[in-house]
């Protein structure tokens, strides 16, 4: 069965890119430079301390167009360092000065991503920024990936994952249409998440592996998935009060879905479905806590090991390293964007004459 578009106002509730926060409501930001946006709108918040943030990770950002390759994960991690700080003190998250992060490899292992690994300390920004997003947190032991699985789980370098690591199996499946539903029924009050499946994707054998909390069912000749949980909606002429609490559910709800619905921001914004596999550590990180923390080593070896950042560049991963270090600062940034402000964040299209 499915279900119909819900609304606020008139506007249809598509899948947003803000974990928590999101405002349904409002027009979405045309912009190609969210970095202005935010600025903007830091300013008319009043919040003096993270606009601070937020002008240093720009200047980071800026300063990371002129360096090269070898060079620019430094700049580019404390341009994330710093917008993550932002977010922060906007939504009054409370975090140490530390990084809350470290990476090693062993000292005889050979350059691969699989011996660069990559611990998630119990304290600082990143545990912050864990927090705030709904993650488990690292209490008394600290929890340890390493640099292969981590840009397994990175949507816009898969296909470059991919290519690399052939025998790696494919983590996302796309989707379209990705939306908030309600029973058909008019008298019913029950909503949930549901898109459309990508007919290459729409088989049993890729399917099976989604989430416990979702199913996909078919209708019509499409395949559609569909998340179990559901949360309740207003009915008719509700009052304000009333209409605000079903809100606030949806604010639950997509919080909690964002997690296993995962976006790749561009013209035109794409939504995944991250499959479920049991070979995969860091599945339930969300896509800004790994970029993070993968920037984080990448900017240790820059530092403290050229010669080994070098030989990873040079080696079978070089494309894979590259598309990541090119694309993660416009994807980091603009769900940081989304993130601090609630606003979703579109790249205008240009008509031709």
């Amino acid at each position: 069965m499915l279900g119909e578009n819900i609304k606020i106002g008139n506007r249809r509730v598509w899948m947003h890119k803000a974990i928590n926060h999101p405002d349904f409501a409002s027009e979405s930001v045309l912009t190609r430079d969210p970095w202005s946006f935010v600025e903007l709108w830091l300013k008319r918040q009043n919040k003096s301390e993270a606009l601070s943030f937020w002008s240093q990770a720009r200047r980071f950002h800026e300063a990371a167009k002129y360096m090269d390759v070898e060079a620019s994960p430094l700049s580019l991690y404390y341009s994330f360092l710093n917008a993550t700080k932002a977010l922060l003190v906007v939504r009054g998250a409370t975090h140490a000065e530390n990084h809350g992060v470290t990476g090693d490899r062993p000292a005889k292992a050979k350059a691969s991503l699989a011996n660069e690994a990559i611990t998630f300390k119990s304290g600082g920004i990143l545990p912050a920024l864990c927090t705030y997003l709904g993650e488990s947190t690292v209490t008394h032991t600290a929890e340890k990936y390493n640099l292969k699985d981590l840009l397994w789980n990175v949507p816009f370098v898969h296909r470059a994952f991919l290519h690399t690591f052939r025998s790696a199996p494919e983590l996302f499946i796309p989707l379209e249409s990705a939306c908030y539903v309600k029973h058909p029924d008019p008298k019913a009050r029950e909503c949930w998440f549901q898109a459309e499946v990508s007919p290459r994707y729409a088989d049993g054998r890729m399917l099976r592996n989604i989430p416990h909390s979702f199913e996909w069912f078919t209708e019509d000749g499409r395949t559609y998935i569909r998340r179990k949980k559901r949360f309740n909606w207003w009915r008719g002429k509700a009052p304000q009060a009333e209409k605000l609490l079903a809100q606030k559910r949806l604010g639950t709800y997509h919080s909690k879905t964002r997690r296993i619905i995962v976006p790749i921001s561009g013209n035109r914004d794409l939504w995944y479905i991250k499959r479920n596999l049991s070979s995969n550590p860091p599945s339930e990180r969300h896509g800004l806590t790994i970029i993070f923390a993968a920037m984080h080593r990448l900017s240790e070896l820059a530092r403290y090991d050229p010669n080994g950042l070098e030989r990873h560049l040079y080696g079978t991963s070089n494309w894979l390293i590259t598309e990541f270090m090119t694309n993660s600062a416009d994807q980091f940034i603009d769900q940081m964007a989304s993130e601090i402000t609630g606003f979703q964040f579109w790249r205008p299209a240009i008509r031709t004459p």
